[in-house]
This record gives C-alpha cells, structure tokens and sequence, in this order.
C-alpha cells in the first residue's frame, strides 16, 4: 500500500504558525487566510493542527533544548522559520509515529524550499543532535 506524503501537513503547520508568530494572534484568527492561500485536505489540516498543538504545549521546552543543542546561539536568534520547521520535527520525533530519517529528510527539504541557503544543514544538525540526545538514532 503506497504510503501519503505529510509534507502538506508540515507546510500547512509552518505557514499557520508563521502566521501566528508575525501577528501575535491565536490559530483560530489566521487559520481562515492559510487556508485560504493553501487549500490541504481534512487529513492533512488534522495532522498539521496536531503538530500545532505539540508545539504549543513544549514551546518553553523547546526554548530550553535549542539552548542545549545550540549554546552559542540564543533562540531569538534564530530566523522564525528556522525556528518553527525545527520545532515541527522536533514534535513529529516525539510523536513517534513517522521514521526519524523520514522527518529529518522531509525538515531539511522544507528548510531547502523556505530559508536560507545555510539552513538545511543547520536544520539537520540540530536535529541529529536532538535526535541522538533522545535516544532516537
């Protein structure tokens, strides 16, 4: 059985968060103009919103492992995209539900179509690293 790609739902979840991230309101308020700009099936917006939904519920978390993984850059100096396709797959690993090397693939392609030239490597890197600090690799 050939296998459906997440990668709208990814996309989807960094777009809302970005969203929500640039104006300072909830996903409720930003929600209708992502849609809006990028129609994604019932399935994929549910997966996007669980991804979501994670994320708001470890953002300090994740606040203190980017310190961890990275001492030498502060979380604000992250760009915000960077920021948001790490906090997406850091989520997805600890969903467990979708192969490590899958996520890590699908947040380097998506920091390849949505950053900077430099953040496919960064992303995976500080990926690696958490994926090895949880005993995931």
């Amino acid at each position: 059985m050939p296998t459906v790609s997440r990668r709208p739902a990814r996309v989807f979840a960094l777009q809302l968060l970005y969203a929500m991230e640039i104006t300072g309101e909830a996903p409720g308020y930003c929600l209708p103009a992502i849609l809006e700009g990028n129609p994604v099936s019932d399935d994929m917006q549910r997966f996007g919103m669980k991804l979501i939904d994670g994320i708001l519920e470890r953002r300090e978390e994740f606040r203190n492992t980017f310190l961890e993984i990275i001492p030498d850059w502060s979380p604000e100096r992250l760009s915000t995209i960077d920021k948001i396709i790490l906090q997406i797959a850091m989520t997805e690993m600890l969903l467990a539900d979708t192969p490590i090397k899958v996520i890590l693939s699908e947040a380097v392609q998506i920091a390849n179509k949505f950053s900077d030239e430099d953040s496919p490597s960064f992303v995976n890197g500080v990926l690696q690293n958490f994926a090895e600090q949880k005993g995931m690799l």
